[in-house]
């Protein structure tokens, strides 16, 4: 028989994965969720990545001064 695992969800986040916030005039999108922790990602000129980590809250309240 196979194993199921179970995966706690949080349903009513806000933040999602793909979506874009603006930081300092630089679009970041939301790279990855970890309980509190988001990942944000962009790419800079010439194909350089960076990345960032962000508390929920921080991110919900950047996207909330943007809507």
């Amino acid at each position: 028989m196979i194993d199921i695992t179970k995966f706690r969800v949080k349903k009513d986040r806000l933040v999602k994965v793909g979506d874009r916030v603006q930081i300092e005039d630089i679009e970041w999108k939301v790279a990855e969720i970890v309980d509190n922790s988001i990942t944000l990602y962009r790419e800079g000129i010439g194909g350089t990545s960076y990345t960032i980590q962000k508390s929920e809250k921080e991110v919900e309240n950047l996207l909330s001064q943007h809507d």
